[in-house]
């Protein structure tokens, strides 16, 4: 997300024709011969500002309020802090933390967790048994996660409005973050670990 935002903002700096990115002012400070020192708090907050402006337009064009959901499986207070400040800033910029996660298993029967899916604007599935998730239990415009191939692909995905094909969808996203990890090791960007 970092690199992202700087992009964004470096765009006023160089013409980009390639990318529909709105151009930011750069905040930057300098002294010669020395490297350009990025201001993160001030690029924060011109991102926060604009995406304020985006949400309200959203939802003064009828749409839903967007909401901010985080799933925590830590006991590590470095990533309870992470969370706090991201639910901060969410509502700094008028996006809603109160969205429900509801889960389910696969010996649950079908009518049950459909009661909770039929009203979800997104649905993971990964239990394995290919077509459990059919297209009446998700409400139009759904965003469906298919990570195993549980879902009826061909009925689900008339119905919802994104859905990620198996294979194909998650596996690559998933195997480029790793990568991703794997590349940047821990004690390279000064990060101890324990």
């Amino acid at each position: 997300l970092l690199a992202m935002s700087l992009v964004r903002a470096m765009a006023t700096t160089s013409s980009c024709q390639c990318c529909s990115l709105r151009p930011h002012s750069f905040h930057v400070s300098a002294v010669q011969n020395e490297a350009v020192v990025i201001s993160g708090r001030k690029l924060a907050q011109q991102i926060k500002q604009e995406v304020q402006q985006e949400v309200e337009e959203w939802v003064a064009s009828g749409n839903k309020r967007p909401h901010l959901s985080m799933i925590l499986v830590s006991e590590n207070p470095a990533s309870h802090s992470y969370v706090l400040n991201k639910t901060r800033a969410a509502a700094e910029v008028g996006i809603n933390g109160d969205a429900t996660v509801t889960i389910s298993h696969q010996y649950i029967p079908k009518e049950q967790p459909k009661k909770h899916t039929i009203l979800a604007d997104i649905v993971i599935t990964a239990t394995g048994i290919p077509n459990l998730t059919t297209a009446d239990m998700i409400q139009e415009g759904a965003a469906v996660i298919n990570l195993v191939g549980d879902v009826d692909f061909e009925g689900v995905r008339q119905k919802a409005g994104y859905i990620t094909p198996v294979p194909g969808g998650i596996g690559p996203v998933t195997v480029a973050m790793r990568e991703g990890r794997e590349v940047l090791k821990p004690k390279e960007l000064g990060i101890t670990t324990n």
